[in-house]
This record gives C-alpha cells, structure tokens and sequence, in this order.
C-alpha cells in the first residue's frame, strides 16, 4: 500500500472501553516491573570494539535483544533477529505495517547515583535505575499495547512491528542497517520521546576539537562519559614549573545535552579552576575557550548561539574531554534549529576557537526534519493522546534526537509526562534520563500503554476505512 495514497477518515470512532483496559493493566503490573528490571539488569552500553559475530554492538546489547526477544516468543508474537543489529517483534493481520521503535542500549551510568544504576528500584511510585526512561521502560509499555491489541484480536488492518535497536545513543547504525535490508513500515512512530507528538528534530552536529599544542603543565585531563550527556564529574593532575603535582576535580549538574537547563558542565568549572594557575599563556587560553563554550548550555559566549521561532534555540554541550598524546580534545554535541544549517554557526565557532589555539578535527552533521503537523498520520495520534488524557496540546519540535530523524513517515510520540521528582529526594541534578538516578514514574508507564492502545486501534479503523 502506497502511504502517500492513504486518506483517513477523520471522523472520530468508538475506542476500547477504558474500564477494561484498565483492570487488564493492573492485572499485568507484576508481570511489567519484572520485564522492566530483567533489562535494566544488563548494563547494555554499546561499544563497537566489542563486536563479535552476531553481536555488533557487544554481548551485553545481545543480551538485552535476547531477553527482549524472550518476551515477544512468551506473548506468542513473531519475532525476528536483525544480524543483531535489531530485532523486531511483530503481531496483527493486516498488510499495512505500522513501526514502533525503540532502542535497548543506554548511555554509561556515569558517577554519583545513590541507588545501583542497574537494578530496578521502586519507591514512592517510581521505578529508578537505567533505561527505565530511555528507553527500556518505554520498550516493555509497548510491548504491552501489543500483548493487549493481540489478545482482543484488535489489530485485523495493520501488522504492528516493534523494532529495537542497539546503538541509538552513540550513532544510530542500527536503523541504518535495519532500513538497508528491511522495508521500512508505511508509518512508524519512535516511543523515545515525551507525548504528544515530536512532529520534527534539531539538526545534530557532533564536533571533535583539539588544541594545536600540546597543553603544557597538565598531566592529566577526564570528563564526561558520552557526548551527549551532560558532566558530572571531571578530574585532572596539573604541574607547575618546579615539578609539583596537584590534583583538581569538579562537579556539576548532569543531564541531557538537549535540555541544558538547570545543568551545570563540570568540564567548563573544571577548566575555570586550572586556568587561575600558573600556566603557560597558550594553555591558558585553551582553558578559557573550553569555559566559555561550556557555560550556559547555549554557546551565547563564542557567537554560534542562534534560533528560530519553530524550535527555539541551538544547544551546545562539551559531553567529553580527554587529552591525546598531550593535546587536549573535547566532544562537543550541538543542536541547531529546523531552519538552519551548520555553514550558518560552524565558521564562527571555528573562528572563536583558532584565536585560543584550538582546531575542528572532525565533524559528524544529522540534518534536521520536520513534518507537517497536519499531516493525517500524526493527527490521529493526537486524538488517541487527547481521548486517553483530557488534554489538548499540540506537535511540537525539539532538540533530542530519536530515531525518527532517519525513518521514513516517522514522528516521535511518548511516554513522556508531566512527573514530580521532588518527592524521591533525590540532589539536584538526579532523577532525568543520562542522569544520575534516572527515574521514572510507573504509572506514566501504565498510562502510556492506554495511549498506544487507543492509538492502534485508530489506525486501524481508520486504514479499514480506507481500503
């Protein structure tokens, strides 16, 4: 069937009844947290260099896809191994195919939690460990819309496929892989996200940077676990003219690089403290660039900061620093607004970093997308978000990256909700996804599962009607 061909009805149809899908919920709780801990069990951080046959990505993303997999064959769902790259699971009659995507790797935990980052904690209502945001909670909900849609024969239009990958937070080569040997789905929505609908994406630009010279007085030099996170933690070793070492470390406030807000770079107080010291003047002026590009989140004091009505402002996170056989490099994740391009602020930051004894050594540039927010596909998702919640809202853009951006017909929507972590008290900075204590709450979770209900059995309706 030809997506672009497809008119859907507009007229709003019965939806399941919410009081049954409720209590089929709540039968399924114990059985949802199990599913949830038994992958945040596996510290599923993808690593390349750990590639073997069948394992692209390392044995402990295999073993997440394993376990994934384990799940769909007990819900009586096809199931299909990608060269471990993906694995789909897959339930429904129809010859449409809607997609849901996740992804079962995650960031490194990095340092600070209070609770062990890879077991499943509960308390107050909220399940505490990583993935359980991005995006392993989010991976078991639609599971369960499925197991749902599957068990009450809803699904008789379209074939839902879930496909989860394994590398979305460090390159996205997984969907590539998928989309080469794979058709992809006439429609796909990415569950990686915040509800309602993420109708577009920033541009992503990841820039490696590294000082011409080797930085003279600085022994030692680490921060950050992953571009796109923010630092929380960063530690060096410094020497004077005499031979004396010192030791210098600083913390701020993590959190993701897209939402700089309230975050605070340890990398850039890092480099504020070791610039005061008695360094040679090129060192010094290494350090003050690296301060200034991290502070604020927005890259206002090198002159790249840039916006557009759209999709608000460009967002600059310096996620890495390390030295290089005595050259200081640092990762920097960037990104800039749906309408521009990186020709429009990459000169400048190239410019502002030359003057400090700093170069561009590599770049890796994702292009934004966007989609019309009228667009019949996303609202239909839009009605099933409102009829489940009350709520109106509307598609927005914003600055994470999901898969969506490399999909054909593809927008984000959910789990994402409105949660108050104030009640786990937990330190400033804990608590979001590629944070310290990422958490979530159950009953988003739960919550959500009603929604992608409610969405399927629209689309399907709604590709009946059309047929």
């Amino acid at each position: 069937m030809n997506p672009g061909k497809v008119e859907w009805n507009e007229e709003n149809k019965p939806q399941p009844d919410m009081e049954l899908l409720e209590q089929w919920i709540s039968r399924q709780e114990d059985q949802m947290r199990e599913d949830i801990a038994a992958l945040i069990r596996i510290p599923s951080i993808a690593d390349q260099q750990e590639a073997i046959p069948g394992a692209p990505y390392g044995k402990k993303c295999r073993e997440a896809l394993e376990q994934m997999r384990a799940f769909g064959l007990r819900e009586q769902m096809e199931t299909e191994d990608i060269d471990g790259h993906c694995l789909t699971i897959a339930t429904g009659k129809g010859n449409v195919e809607i997609g849901i995507w996740n992804h079962l790797d995650v960031v490194p935990e990095g340092k600070g939690w209070i609770y062990p980052p890879y077991t499943c904690t509960e308390k107050d209502g909220y399940l505490i460990g990583r993935g359980v945001q991005d995006n392993k909670g989010p991976a078991v909900a639609v599971l369960y819309a499925m197991k749902y849609c599957r068990e009450k024969e809803i699904l008789n239009n379209i074939k839902v496929r879930q496909i989860l990958g394994c590398q979305e937070e460090s390159g996205m080569t997984d969907v590539e892989y998928y989309l080469k040997y794979k058709k992809a789905p006439e429609y796909s929505f990415v569950a990686d996200c915040g509800f309602p609908v993420c109708c577009g994406e920033k541009g992503h630009c990841i820039v490696l940077m590294e000082t011409v010279s080797a930085v003279e007085g600085i022994l030692e030099f680490d921060g950050g676990t992953a571009p796109n996170s923010v630092p929380s933690f960063a530690h060096a070793v410094a020497e004077n003219k005499i031979g004396q070492k010192s030791e210098e470390t600083a913390v701020g406030i993590s959190g993701h690089a897209a939402f700089p807000d309230g975050t605070q770079n340890a990398i850039g107080i890092l480099c504020g403290k070791l610039k005061m010291q008695n360094f040679p003047e090129q060192t010094k002026r290494a350090l003050e660039f690296v301060e200034r590009l991290s502070e604020g989140g927005y890259g206002e004091k090198t002159e790249i900061c840039c916006s557009d009505e759209c999709s608000g402002r460009l967002t600059c996170n310096i996620g890495q620093a390390f030295l290089h056989e005595g050259h200081l490099r640092i990762v920097i994740d960037i990104r800039y607004p749906v309408t521009k391009k990186t020709e429009d602020f990459l000169p400048k930051l190239q410019t502002e970093a030359a003057k400090s004894g700093i170069r561009i050594i590599g770049i890796e540039d994702s292009r934004p997308y966007y989609m019309n927010p009228e667009q019949p596909f996303i609202q239909t998702l839009m009605e099933a978000w409102r009829e489940v919640t009350g709520l109106e809202g509307r598609p927005f853009v914003m600055g994470g990256g999901t898969y969506a951006r490399k999909i054909p017909n593809a927008v984000a929507f959910g789990p994402g909700q409105e949660r108050n972590l104030d009640r786990l008290g937990l330190p400033k900075g804990h608590g979001n996804c590629h944070c310290a204590d990422e958490a979530e709450l159950f009953e988003n979770l739960k919550n959500a599962v009603k929604i992608y209900v409610f969405a399927l059995k629209k689309l399907d309706k709604r590709i009946k009607e059309t047929r």
